[in-house]
């Protein structure tokens, strides 16, 4: 047989066999197709029955350009992450549509609603039927940097956590100003001459961060006096925002690209090990000699979780989940307070004069309180800046929600286990129905005389509302009241529009940059 033969019945033999496997491909990925059409058909098919049996409604679909896989809604999400315009894509996505709609994520029914009647329903009447464990922990979007803690488990795990955290959030904690003074002092001190630029946003977190550490540890890490400690304040940050790319991944975090953050997680993590590990030596020291832990002179968080739990890597994952996103609530919420009081100076001018009205006298929790138009600035940011801009949970049995089915969107809907509702309090929060025209606005008047209901969830509801809700209304309040003894008014230095950078709630890309005058 001669040369050219053989090669040519060689080449034939690869054709036939890339032929053969092009073949395969074919029918493998019918398959796949099909498949996938029967399960979305059986799918669907159980789901209308039990609709029905329910007495619900339909739910109006979202006007998916790719119905079958949802991958527009997820492209568009993940593209409005990645250029720091999710919250104006949130809304965009409401737009023209009812307050209550599914839409496929990737085969998940996902409910989008903005009813204030399903927020109540989710989070007081039926939040047994729903979970944050599916969506956090068992999918491992917070791991490595945490497993077990408040904001990641249910049942009975919930319960424990809680309990190991309550001491944070006592009402001996939160109105006990005192312990917030020096280290406003501090931040005083080092804002700059009349009318000089400055990034403030910066500074906030600092002091926040030292305040949070004496709470928690025992010891304040001092970063105002030593600049050089700040970068775990920075740590956090960049762990708060891989957090949210991850959370808003569901079951596809494997896209995410997180290699910075599993080096920021290190970062923390090498961090709360140092106070862990000292922790748990003074414990055994303690128990050597005899003595009570009760009884020490340590009374901070670490100390009573430490002596209620002698799992090294449960408490560092526990104390996770309440020191890094504790320590951004507070200073982010204040960076946009100044932030909106830097552009509507005569809301400053305003809430000056009723805080110079109460004198000398120490701003105490109760002085603090009763300053009507303070609270209602507090109010005013909640509402158009939610650190908690969505709330989401997944069904965990069927369920039903009050409103959102039918031609009107006043009946009942069914909620399937395994469904995942999502409540986007960011447009909740300006929803012109809700709030009138100007709800776009800040304009802290309106709270005057409004008691709002389940339309107003800045800190969530029911038995799982965050606890947070009156330490961060007395440490803002004492922040802001020391300020505005001090500065007559106040100015904006950039004049970009607010773009919301996402960690677990949103802040400004530019931060605050402003101006303080004494005179």
């Amino acid at each position: 047989m001669s040369l050219a033969s053989t090669v040519s019945k060689q080449s034939l033999q690869a054709l036939l066999q890339q032929t053969n496997f092009l073949d395969r491909m074919k029918i493998g990925l019918s398959a796949f197709v099909v498949y996938f059409c029967c399960m979305i058909a059986v799918d669907w098919g159980i789901y209308e029955w039990k609709r029905k049996a329910h007495g619900c409604g339909k739910i109006p679909r979202y006007p998916h350009r790719d119905p079958f896989f949802g991958f527009d809604i997820v492209l568009g999400m993940a593209k409005s992450l990645r250029n720091d315009y999710f919250l104006i894509w949130l809304n965009k996505v409401h737009e023209n549509l009812p307050k209550t709609f599914r839409v496929n994520f990737v085969g998940t029914r996902f409910i989008y609603t903005i009813e204030p009647e399903n927020m109540k329903s989710m989070s007081a009447i039926n939040w047994r039927d729903f979970a944050v464990g599916p969506m956090r922990r068992n999918n491992k979007a917070t791991a490595p940097f945490a497993d077990k803690g408040v904001n990641t488990v249910d049942g009975h795990e919930w319960e424990f956590s809680r309990f190991l955290i309550k001491p944070f959030f006592t009402r001996e904690t939160f109105t006990d100003t005192t312990r917030l003074t020096t280290h406003v002092d501090r931040v005083l001190e080092q804002l700059p001459a009349d009318g000089e630029t400055v990034n403030v946003q910066p500074l906030i977190q600092r002091w926040f961060l030292d305040v949070t550490t004496e709470s928690l540890f025992g010891e304040s890490i001092e970063s105002l006096v030593y600049p050089e400690r700040a970068p775990i304040c920075w740590a956090m940050v960049d762990v708060l925002r891989g957090l949210r790319m991850r959370l808003q991944w569901y079951k596809y975090i494997w896209l995410f690209r997180h290699q910075a953050w599993l080096d920021a997680v290190d970062v923390v993590h090498k961090y709360l090990n140092v106070h862990i590990s000292r922790t748990y030596d003074e414990l055994d020291e303690y128990k050597r000699q005899g003595k009570d832990p009760e009884a020490a002179d340590r009374n901070d968080l670490l100390w009573y979780m430490a002596s209620n739990l002698q799992d090294k890597e449960l408490l560092r994952s526990q104390i996770c989940l309440i020191f890094v996103p504790n320590n951004d609530t507070t200073s982010i919420f204040i960076s946009h307070i100044l932030w909106n009081l830097a552009r509507n100076p005569e809301v400053y001018e305003k809430c000056r004069r009723e805080v110079l009205a109460v004198g000398d006298e120490q701003l105490t929790f109760t002085v603090l309180r009763n300053m009507k138009y303070l609270n209602a600035i507090l109010n005013e940011t909640h509402r158009l800046f939610p650190n908690g801009v969505t709330q989401v949970r997944k069904c965990i049995r069927d369920t039903t929600l009050p409103v959102g089915g039918g031609p009107d969107d006043k009946q009942p809907i069914f909620i399937q286990k395994g469904d995942v509702v999502q409540v986007n309090k960011n447009v909740i929060h300006r929803d012109r129905d809700i709030w009138g025209p100007d709800a776009e606005n800040f304009r802290p008047e309106r709270w005057e005389n409004l008691r709002p209901y389940w339309n107003f969830v800045p800190f969530g509801g029911g038995p799982r509302r965050c606890p947070a809700q009156m330490l961060v209304t007395a440490e803002a309040s004492y922040f802001l009241s020391r300020l505005m003894r001090v500065y007559k008014r106040i100015e904006a230095r950039d004049s970009n529009p607010y773009v919301g950078v996402m960690r677990v709630g949103p802040s400004n890309k530019t931060g605050v940059q402003i101006a303080l005058f004494k005179e």
